[in-house]
């Protein structure tokens, strides 16, 4: 393998760490502000999704500030190794901890999202959707999705080679790979990666299968239903395609990223700036996951609209407060 090592400011630590920081000081506040918004101003008709909806939120926002905040990690890729520089490594919180739950709440995306169609298609298209054993079928079938995440994880943390290996093996696989990363007192490898590849494309297929299904079945209904008035329908369709919109778009910002990382196993090439931009990508997908889901709902935006209103309301009754001491003081 080759590596593109400039040794400038655009790969370094510093800058990485403040991107970071960045987007969660970004963030953060957003997540808050949606969370409220969820928990506050979802109406009636929108009830039986708002429980999946916050998880789905939540779990996002939880990412992003281990991601941002906690952990901040310099991944050196396709050998998955590198190192974390942020709150938890400074206070000495060994890094298979931070690794594995920050790999856990990402995937835990999954099925989060699983729940968020498994819940449209429950209410829209079965007929047994408030029976007693209905209910627990789905808490049977939702704590085993979220179980078998943790299961799926535990091979990036298993066979963890020590320091000492885990730089050999690294240089063995990335001859140049900088000193400066190879030698950081903090550098790490996770476990074997084949095991991890079995892992993660079996839980990848478990879960998506699900979605895949719960989503050709909704589609099929909302496009035939004729139980129901025209007008519900159509509001039925409208709900459903905001649904996948909300789903659907944000995962673009996680495409780009993910196919450089990935052909990288194929060209056998690294390149530290881009791979940190990469990382910096991917942990913006909750920004824009939030942002979608306040645009896309009109309940939300017209909250956020009104409370804009209030806000230009404010500044100019400030204003005119402010000319009207000026004038009284020239008087």
């Amino acid at each position: 393998m080759s590596c593109t090592y400039r040794n400038n400011y655009y790969e370094s630590d510093e800058l990485f760490e403040l991107a970071s920081h960045t987007l969660s000081a970004i963030q953060v506040p957003l997540h808050v502000f949606g969370a409220y918004i969820i928990i506050t101003k979802t109406p009636k008709e929108m009830g039986k999704v708002k429980f999946p909806m916050l998880l789905v939120h939540l779990t996002c926002a939880t990412y992003d500030v281990w991601a941002t905040i906690l952990v901040v990690p310099i991944i050196v890729f396709p050998i998955c190794s590198g190192y974390s520089i942020g709150v938890l490594s400074s206070i000495g919180v060994p890094f298979w901890f931070q690794a594995y739950v920050g790999l856990s709440l990402f995937f835990l995306l999954g099925p989060s999202i699983t729940m968020f169609f498994e819940n449209r298609f429950n209410y829209l298209v079965r007929d047994d959707s408030e029976t007693q054993s209905r209910k627990i079928k789905r808490t049977v079938q939702h704590t085993f999705n979220f179980f078998i995440t943790f299961v799926a994880v535990s091979p990036f943390i298993s066979n963890m080679p020590d320091q000492t290996n885990s730089r050999r093996i690294a240089l063995e696989i990335l001859p140049c790979l900088p000193s400066r990363i190879v030698d950081n007192p903090k550098f790490f490898m996770l476990g074997n990666e084949y095991q991890i590849f079995i892992a993660v494309s079996l839980y990848l297929i478990f879960i998506w299968s699900q979605v895949f299904i719960y989503f050709i079945r909704t589609v099929k209904y909302t496009s035939r239903a004729k139980t129901v008035s025209k007008q519900t329908s159509h509001l039925q369709r409208q709900f459903f395609k905001a649904v996948c919109l909300q789903i659907s778009l944000p995962f673009l910002v996680i495409l780009a990223p993910a196919v450089y990382l990935t052909s990288t196993l194929y060209t056998k090439h690294f390149d530290i700036a881009l791979s940190n931009m990469s990382v910096i990508m991917a942990t913006s997908h909750g920004l824009f996951s939030t942002v979608t889901m306040l645009l896309i709902h009109k309940p939300y935006r017209a909250e956020i609209w009104r409370l804009l209103g209030k806000l230009k309301l404010v500044k100019n009754e400030n204003l005119i407060a402010v000319n009207i001491s000026v004038h009284s003081t020239s008087d």
